[in-house]
């Protein structure tokens, strides 16, 4: 009878503990099949996209930019292939170790690797560190690929300027888009390693013809090589331009200028095409669309003959005798002479008790407006100057253009100043002298 009651008792404690198991185990699987439905539902989105890219790479292709004809259809610019070096930022564990190797590798300085690193973007985008990577580079960097992941060597057009000078300063040159240009709204699209233009029309139509970025989806390895292509979206060239210039009449004025400073400006006079505008000194497209030294680019800025001046377009000079033309035709359009008033010209016009001497110490004699023009007779312009007044000078020179932009399509266009009473008056707090006015009419035509 106790046997009995003892095994019943034990019978009873094993069949509790087996409803305890049983519900441990359905606690166990709920939890489980909680668990499953967390992360393939609910959570199953974010980490099929982790899993991508964690499998796959984006790499941006770089589009051709358009290239630059002269107005007869020669070519100014195109595009050659060349070696650029990106850094996939995902697949680097050990940045400093990376930064060493490339720099004992390829000779790029540590310091502009970790700048290039830097730069702020998406995080899953390349970045590029160099371009015009030479052959022996890429070599180098390729037969290394193990012992540098994340690196890879794309294939890309770099701008190349057929005529080296010629026309420098009209095409100007292009770079790798700054830090400060991607925060400005007209870059918004560009991400780091982008190639703008960065002077001349180059820079000015630079939207016309940069083209529209591409992009592709690779797989990678673990160590972030590249092994198959997913998926291609390829880039758009950017549009052709053709300028106005023509590279011929182009070169004999820049031939023309030698190696002294100065510009040259050919205009069609039927339609105000501009046909060559040669500007001194001159500099090299093709090595300032390379990545300067910091070295470097302040040598060239420092030069003391201002090669990234143009002069045609940013200098300000006097216009010379080409003045008295202006001031002839406001002289007749105000009728304060007319084609047949004469006035004599002695050598000198004196006012006050000062004299102001014409370039022919003989003087010219008895002059008309026709005359005075052929013989460029200062005295007779220092007369109607004087008779007319500065503001009507001015409101003249306005009206053929000077003091104003060209509206020329270039960029930085500086104006020059053309003086008056509401000038001076803004810019030193003086009124305007009478005798400052043949002052002005003399530094304007000169001699």
């Amino acid at each position: 009878m106790a046997t009995s009651s003892l095994q019943d008792s034990d019978f009873a404690e094993l069949q509790r503990r087996l409803v305890v198991l049983r519900i441990g185990l359905l606690l166990v699987v709920a939890l489980l099949a909680l668990r499953l439905w967390h992360l393939q539902i609910r959570e199953g989105p974010y980490y099929r996209d982790l899993s991508e890219n964690n499998r796959t790479r984006s790499v941006i292709l770089e589009p051709a930019r358009g290239l630059i004809y002269d107005r007869n259809g020669v070519l100014l610019a195109n595009n050659v292939p060349s070696f650029s070096l990106y850094v996939s930022l995902e697949d680097v564990k050990d940045r400093e170790a990376l930064i060493e190797e490339l720099s004992s590798l390829i000779g790029i300085d540590p310091e502009l690797i970790r700048k290039k690193l830097a730069v702020r973007g998406a995080k899953q985008l390349p970045r590029k560190i160099k371009d015009r990577l030479t052959l022996k580079e890429a070599t180098l960097i390729e037969s290394h690929r193990l012992d540098l992941p994340g690196v890879m060597v794309q294939v890309e057009s770099r701008r190349n300027y057929v005529g080296g000078i010629a026309a420098s300063h009209v095409l100007g040159y292009v770079g790798e888009v700054s830090a400060e240009q991607l925060e400005k709204p007209e870059f918004a699209e560009l991400h780091q390693g982008s190639i703008v233009g960065q002077y001349g029309v180059e820079k000015f139509f630079d939207q016309i013809v940069r083209g529209l970025a591409g992009q592709k989806s690779v797989e990678v390895d673990a160590l972030g090589h590249e092994k198959r292509t997913v998926l291609v979206d390829q880039p758009h060239a950017g549009d052709d331009l053709y300028l106005t210039i023509d590279l011929r009449l182009q070169k004999v004025a820049e031939d023309l200028l030698g190696q002294e400073s100065g510009a040259i400006v050919a205009l069609d006079p039927a339609n105000g095409d501009i046909l060559a505008m040669a500007s001194r000194p001159a500099f090299d497209p093709n090595v300032l669309s390379r990545e300067l030294t910091p070295k470097q680019w302040v040598e060239i800025v420092q030069d003391e003959g201002r090669p990234l001046n143009n002069r045609a377009s940013q200098g300000q000079y006097p216009p010379g005798s080409t003045f008295k033309v202006m001031m002839a035709a406001a002289a007749l359009e105000t009728k304060t002479m007319t084609p047949s008033s004469t006035v004599f010209c002695n050598g000198g016009y004196q006012f006050g008790r000062r004299v102001y001497h014409d370039w022919k110490a003989t003087g010219h004699g008895s002059v008309d407006l026709r005359k005075a023009l052929i013989h460029s007779c200062d005295v007779y312009f220092y007369t109607i100057g004087q008779r007319m007044g500065i503001d009507t000078i001015a409101s003249f020179a306005h009206q053929f253009g000077l003091g104003e932009e060209t509206g020329v399509e270039l960029p930085s266009e500086r104006i020059g100043i053309v003086p008056s009473t509401e000038w001076k008056q803004k810019a030193k707090h003086e009124p305007w002298l009478p005798g400052e006015t043949i002052s002005a009419v003399k530094r304007w035509p000169g001699s």
